[in-house]
This record gives C-alpha cells, sequence and structure tokens, in this order.
C-alpha cells in the first residue's frame, strides 16, 4: 500500500502522537471520490491526463488482493469503494498493532451528533463557546461533480466492503440515493 505515512509518524512520534480515524458511510464517500475524478479515465484521451488510481488491489501490501481479478471491470464508483476499504482496513489493523491513543470517530457525529466533544477532549482542547453559530458556518467549498452515475447498491457485490462497513456501525445499504444524486450528478 502506499500509505506509510502513519506507520512511519507512528514510530517518529512514539509517545508523543495520538491518532484520529475519521471514518464515514463508504458510498458517499466513494461518490466524493469519483467527482474529484479518481479512477476515472482521463476526459479527453490521448493527452498527458493520467487516471488518478489512489490504490490498487495489485499494491504491495493490499488488504483486499482478491479483486484484483475484476479490478479491470470494475467502474470508477467501485474501485473507489476499494479504496475506501483498503484506508479503512488499514486504520483498523494500525489501532490494533499499536498502543498509540487512538479515537475512531464517525464523521456523520462530528457535525450532527455528539462526537465534537469527544475529540476536542481526546486532542486535550476545550470546546469553543461558538460551538453552534461555526457548525452553522460550516461549507463545503469544493463542490464537485460525477460525470456519471452508477447503482450505489453494487456495493452488495463487495462482501467484504460490505462487512467493513458493518464493523464500522454503518448500514452499507441505508443511503439516501436522491439527496445523493443531486450532491454529485443534478443532471437526471
Amino acid at each position: 500500500m502506499r500509505m506509510g505515512a502513519i506507520p512511519y509518524l507512528l514510530r517518529r512520534f512514539e509517545g508523543r502522537i495520538k491518532i484520529v480515524q475519521l471514518v464515514r458511510h463508504p458510498i458517499p464517500v466513494a461518490c466524493s471520490w469519483v467527482s474529484h475524478r479518481a479512477f476515472c479515465p482521463p476526459l479527453i484521451p490521448g493527452y498527458s491526463f493520467q487516471e488518478k488510481i489512489l490504490a490498487s488491489p495489485f499494491d504491495q501490501g493490499t488488504s483486499f488482493p482478491q479483486y484484483r481479478e475484476k479490478w479491470h471491470t470494475m467502474n470508477p464508483f467501485e474501485k473507489s469503494l476499494f479504496f475506501w476499504a483498503e484506508v479503512n482496513n488499514l486504520g483498523l489493523k494500525l489501532e490494533q498493532e499499536t498502543d498509540t491513543p487512538w479515537l475512531q470517530t464517525r464523521f456523520e457525529n462530528l457535525f450532527h451528533g455528539n462526537a465534537l466533544p469527544d475529540l476536542m477532549s481526546f486532542l486535550g482542547l476545550t470546546m469553543p463557546e461558538n460551538r453552534e453559530e461555526a457548525l452553522k458556518k460550516t461549507k463545503d467549498n469544493f463542490h464537485y461533480l460525477c460525470d456519471s452515475w452508477w447503482n450505489p447498491l453494487d456495493i452488495q457485490k463487495y462482501p467484504e466492503i460490505m462487512k467493513l462497513a458493518t464493523q464500522l456501525g454503518y448500514d452499507p445499504l441505508t443511503i439516501d440515493e436522491e439527496k445523493l444524486r443531486s450532491r454529485y450528478y443534478p443532471f437526471f
């Protein structure tokens, strides 16, 4: 895998580092990566633009080498699901292998739940008094769109990804496809 920074940082700052593993539902993450053209062929064939491959089952140390056989048939959304699984699985492995203070928190709970006070406490920080006002101002400044749309329920073709999503506390099939489509592919 190309994600060697965390193991390096754990060694380099041993005893002086804390890790926050931010997890999020796999389907919105995959849509977001595709909107940033991850795993998408170049828009203009023949130019020097290359496909943005964030990780693949051919990488050394991959957790999911079984996807090698079908990689060439997977679409960008499915490859982004693979990347989500690799990143989150790596986080779970590293958490088990280290005694470094580790906090896993759900992205959704930072803005719509009670995870922010837990995060602040873990980091040794105090909650700002204007927390609610700051959260109201939160805005997506990097709003990209997908140029195609895939069936988000295709996640079912990947039982290992489904299992990992469940392990992280998500029901991988519980999504609001209409909301996702209007966010990432409003052309339909």
